[in-house]
């Protein structure tokens, strides 16, 4: 068993070894506390800057699905997964004809072309 020996202003006072792995098990423990408690509100800010923002893109759906049935027309999302994009079409409300699609066809060939063409120079991506 070590014994430390320290001095406190000229008297000498004697910790076990067993004394001082105890304050540093309860320092750990208030640091790992301390540290979840550090992470926990991290996720509760996360978490509501998420719901803020699904608030502010359901708002904004409305607002745009108003106006498009005042011009009787209809907007179709969708992902293309391949490239990550979104692609918008406007579809009129009457017919279900594609009016316009955004980004158009070409470019979307243009962009896979391109992303093939990467994939042939460079082996990896960083």
């Amino acid at each position: 068993m070590d014994i430390g020996i320290h001095s406190v202003q000229g008297s000498y006072s004697v910790v076990s070894a067993a004394a001082q792995q105890k304050a540093s098990a309860a320092q750990e423990l208030q640091q790992k506390t301390e540290e979840r408690k550090a992470s926990a509100a991290l996720r509760q800010a996360e978490q509501k800057r998420q719901r803020e923002r699904n608030k502010n893109v359901d708002s904004y759906l409305k607002d745009i699905l108003t106006i498009t049935r005042i011009f009787n027309r209809k907007l179709d999302f969708t992902i293309d997964r391949s490239s990550n994009q979104v692609i918008v079409k406007v579809v009129d409300g009457e017919t279900d004809k594609v009016i316009k699609e955004i980004p158009p066809e070409a470019l979307q060939r243009l962009h896979r072309r391109m992303q093939e063409t990467i994939g042939l120079l460079f082996d990896q991506e960083i």
